[in-house]
This record gives structure tokens, sequence and C-alpha cells, in this order.
């Protein structure tokens, strides 16, 4: 989360206690809010535009991962190729 100052006129700061009231919430919530909404209406485009620019598209995204399906208590390596391997 990020504190910000911002200034805005006595007419303007009168409206937003006044909605706060009738919406029954803190002042700084609904100016959270009413930002959150104006900066995705506004600058939402932009900013998905640039991601899709910069960033290419995963083509494993949709895929699943790889499960193993082997027993645990098993060996990985049968005994007899063990044994092969260890006369080398």
């Amino acid at each position: 989360m990020i504190g910000i100052n911002i200034y805005i006129n006595q007419a303007t700061q009168k409206s937003l206690i006044q909605a706060a009231a009738l919406n029954e919430m803190s002042i700084e919530e609904l100016a959270s809010s009413l930002l959150r909404e104006s900066i995705q209406e506004r600058f939402g485009e932009i900013s998905n535009s640039e991601t899709q620019a910069e960033y290419p598209i995963n083509p494993l995204r949709e895929m699943r991962p790889y499960s193993y399906l082997a027993d645990p208590s098993e060996p990985a390596i049968s005994p007899d190729d063990w044994e092969i391997n260890q006369d080398f």
C-alpha cells in the first residue's frame, strides 16, 4: 500500500465528505475506491498494452505440470540396471 498526499479544493472536499457520509464509509475508503476506478479507466489500457509488448506470452501457461507416477517406495533404477552400471 502506498500513502499519497492529494490536494483538492474546498468544494471537492465537502463533496467527498458528504458522499462518504451518505455511503456510510470513511473518506479514505471512498477516495481510494474513486482513485482506483479512475486509474483503471484512464490508464488500464495503457498498462495492459505495455505489459503485453514487454513480455511475450508464455506458451506453457495453460499446460498442467508433469506428475511423477512412480511409487516412491520403489527404486527409480532397477537392481539389474544398477548392477550393470557398477561394472563400468
